[in-house]
Protein backbone atom coordinates (compact mmCIF):
# COMPACT_ATOMS: atom_id res chain seq x y z
CA UNK A 1 0.00 0.00 0.00
CA UNK A 2 1.23 3.51 -1.08
CA UNK A 3 1.46 5.78 2.47
CA UNK A 4 -1.48 7.96 1.86
CA UNK A 5 -4.62 7.37 -0.14
CA UNK A 6 -6.74 10.51 0.23
CA UNK A 7 -10.67 10.23 -2.00
CA UNK A 8 -13.10 13.41 -1.32
CA UNK A 9 -16.19 11.88 -0.57
CA UNK A 10 -18.40 15.40 -1.03
CA UNK A 11 -19.30 16.07 2.43
CA UNK A 12 -15.91 15.11 4.35
CA UNK A 13 -12.16 13.44 3.16
CA UNK A 14 -11.58 9.81 3.43
CA UNK A 15 -8.13 9.33 4.03
CA UNK A 16 -6.75 5.46 4.32
CA UNK A 17 -3.26 5.65 6.00
CA UNK A 18 -0.54 2.62 6.24
CA UNK A 19 0.15 3.63 9.91
CA UNK A 20 -1.24 6.12 12.77
CA UNK A 21 1.40 8.91 11.99
CA UNK A 22 -0.13 9.43 7.76
CA UNK A 23 -2.92 11.41 9.34
CA UNK A 24 -0.73 14.30 10.60
CA UNK A 25 1.48 13.51 7.55
CA UNK A 26 -1.55 14.24 5.51
CA UNK A 27 -2.12 17.72 7.28
CA UNK A 28 1.44 18.18 7.78
CA UNK A 29 0.67 19.08 11.37
CA UNK A 30 2.45 17.72 14.42
CA UNK A 31 -0.28 18.15 16.96
CA UNK A 32 -4.29 17.86 16.26
CA UNK A 33 -7.35 16.91 18.19
CA UNK A 34 -5.33 16.59 21.30
CA UNK A 35 -3.17 14.13 19.45
CA UNK A 36 0.48 14.16 18.27
CA UNK A 37 3.02 12.50 15.74
CA UNK A 38 5.10 11.91 18.64
CA UNK A 39 2.89 9.36 20.64
CA UNK A 40 2.09 7.82 16.94
CA UNK A 41 5.38 7.04 16.18
CA UNK A 42 5.39 5.20 19.50
CA UNK A 43 5.86 1.34 18.97
CA UNK A 44 4.27 0.66 21.60
CA UNK A 45 1.15 1.73 23.74
CA UNK A 46 2.17 2.21 27.06
CA UNK A 47 -0.31 4.59 29.56
CA UNK A 48 1.79 4.03 32.53
CA UNK A 49 4.60 5.76 31.01
CA UNK A 50 2.37 7.89 29.14
CA UNK A 51 3.15 7.36 25.44
CA UNK A 52 1.84 6.21 22.14
CA UNK A 53 -1.61 6.51 21.10
CA UNK A 54 -4.00 3.49 19.42
CA UNK A 55 -5.59 5.04 16.36
CA UNK A 56 -7.50 2.10 14.59
CA UNK A 57 -10.38 5.42 13.43
CA UNK A 58 -10.29 8.68 13.69
CA UNK A 59 -12.82 11.35 12.60
CA UNK A 60 -12.64 15.04 13.03
CA UNK A 61 -12.61 18.00 11.95
CA UNK A 62 -9.94 19.96 9.23
CA UNK A 63 -7.16 20.69 11.71
CA UNK A 64 -7.10 24.28 9.83
CA UNK A 65 -11.00 24.49 10.31
CA UNK A 66 -10.99 26.59 13.59
CA UNK A 67 -13.88 28.44 13.76
CA UNK A 68 -15.42 24.34 13.13
CA UNK A 69 -17.82 25.07 9.57
CA UNK A 70 -16.75 21.56 8.60
CA UNK A 71 -17.13 22.71 4.43
CA UNK A 72 -15.07 23.59 2.19
CA UNK A 73 -12.45 24.37 1.80
CA UNK A 74 -12.31 22.70 5.01
CA UNK A 75 -14.29 19.40 4.94
CA UNK A 76 -13.77 17.02 7.96
CA UNK A 77 -11.78 14.08 7.90
CA UNK A 78 -12.17 10.22 8.25
CA UNK A 79 -9.03 8.61 8.65
CA UNK A 80 -8.24 4.48 9.02
CA UNK A 81 -5.02 3.10 10.14
CA UNK A 82 -4.42 0.31 7.83
CA UNK A 83 -1.50 -1.09 10.07
CA UNK A 84 -4.10 -1.65 12.92
CA UNK A 85 -6.94 -3.09 10.54
CA UNK A 86 -5.19 -6.16 9.51
CA UNK A 87 -4.95 -7.19 12.78
CA UNK A 88 -8.60 -7.87 13.26
CA UNK A 89 -11.29 -9.96 11.49
CA UNK A 90 -13.48 -8.72 8.76
CA UNK A 91 -16.34 -8.11 10.67
CA UNK A 92 -14.29 -6.46 13.43
CA UNK A 93 -12.93 -3.98 10.38
CA UNK A 94 -16.31 -3.04 9.35
CA UNK A 95 -17.29 -2.06 13.02
CA UNK A 96 -15.09 -0.60 12.85
CA UNK A 97 -16.02 1.46 9.79
CA UNK A 98 -19.41 2.07 10.79
CA UNK A 99 -18.07 3.47 14.28
CA UNK A 100 -16.22 6.41 12.24
CA UNK A 101 -19.21 7.24 9.99
CA UNK A 102 -21.56 7.47 13.33
CA UNK A 103 -19.01 9.71 14.54
CA UNK A 104 -18.61 11.74 10.89
CA UNK A 105 -22.36 12.18 10.76
CA UNK A 106 -22.72 13.15 14.33
CA UNK A 107 -20.02 15.84 13.28
CA UNK A 108 -22.05 16.64 10.15
CA UNK A 109 -25.45 17.12 11.90
CA UNK A 110 -24.03 19.23 14.44
CA UNK A 111 -23.80 17.12 17.03
CA UNK A 112 -27.66 17.44 17.20
CA UNK A 113 -28.88 13.66 17.93
CA UNK A 114 -31.98 14.23 19.20
CA UNK A 115 -33.66 16.25 16.21
CA UNK A 116 -31.51 14.15 13.79
CA UNK A 117 -31.33 10.66 15.05
CA UNK A 118 -32.93 9.18 11.85
CA UNK A 119 -30.34 11.01 9.12
CA UNK A 120 -27.74 10.32 11.54
CA UNK A 121 -28.18 6.79 11.66
CA UNK A 122 -28.96 6.21 8.03
CA UNK A 123 -26.12 8.81 6.70
CA UNK A 124 -23.59 6.27 8.70
CA UNK A 125 -24.73 3.28 7.52
CA UNK A 126 -24.65 4.65 4.02
CA UNK A 127 -21.41 5.60 4.40
CA UNK A 128 -20.26 2.86 6.03
CA UNK A 129 -21.16 0.91 2.98
CA UNK A 130 -19.30 2.87 0.14
CA UNK A 131 -16.31 3.09 2.61
CA UNK A 132 -16.33 -0.92 2.62
CA UNK A 133 -16.80 -1.30 -1.01
CA UNK A 134 -14.07 0.93 -1.75
CA UNK A 135 -12.33 -0.98 0.70
CA UNK A 136 -12.82 -4.04 -0.83
CA UNK A 137 -12.35 -2.67 -4.68
CA UNK A 138 -8.97 -1.99 -3.13
CA UNK A 139 -8.07 -5.04 -1.50
CA UNK A 140 -7.73 -3.02 1.72
CA UNK A 141 -10.08 -5.26 4.14
CA UNK A 142 -10.96 -8.28 4.26
CA UNK A 143 -14.03 -9.58 2.74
Amino acid sequence: MQDIINFDMGDYILIIGKDATDIFKFYNVKEMHGLNLKDAQAEEVDKTKGNGVYIYGLTNYDPDDKKLIAKDPYKPFLFLNMSTFKRYSADEQKTAIMHETVHLALLLYKWDAEKNSEEIATLAEDEANTIISKLKSLKLIKK
